[in-house]
């Protein structure tokens, strides 16, 4: 089911399907847009469309998934049968891959993007619904960008 736009109020906004709340914001406002999108995509979530399905789901590799607060993340999502993927802005896949291996991370769904405006793109590209990552340029990056939709969640 997609995200609509609607309107609540005279004010434009973002639901989940025809018969979710209408999440609403100010125009003009990229901010505000975002943060309505956002909330229509977790509206989806609570109405339980992605159960079986598992959401794409995003890890950044050092200083994320290298800490025990990572490991346990990574554990719970995929013990919520959540798709794991391994994005990161390192320069050489080969140091990633005997963690993803480990952890039993499809080499597929592993990444080194060189940068972190490389990794924001990817995250796009794949159509991830969720990232972890320490750095706060990941999150000013893809906080700045009206094309996504990702809940970022700092580690």
């Amino acid at each position: 089911m997609p995200i609509n736009s609607c309107s609540e109020n005279n004010k434009p906004g973002f639901k989940w399907g025809e018969q979710g709340k209408c999440y609403t914001y100010t125009p003009k406002n990229e901010g505000s847009k975002r943060n309505a999108k956002k909330s229509a995509i977790l509206q989806g979530l609570a109405i339980g469309d992605f159960k079986g399905e598992g959401l794409k789901v995003s890890f950044d590799y050092h200083e994320t998934l290298t800490t025990d607060q990572g490991k346990k993340l990574l554990e719970k999502e995929q013990k919520e049968g959540n798709i794991i993927y391994i994005i990161s802005a390192a320069h050489d896949v080969n140091e990633l891959l005997p963690f993803a291996e480990k952890y039993g991370i499809r080499k597929d769904r592993v990444f080194a993007t060189g940068s972190n405006q490389k990794k924001v793109d990817k995250i796009k590209e794949l159509g991830i619904v969720r990232h972890y990552d320490n750095a706060q340029q990941v999150k000013d990056i893809i906080d700045s960008r009206d094309d996504l939709k990702v809940d970022l969640i700092k580690v």
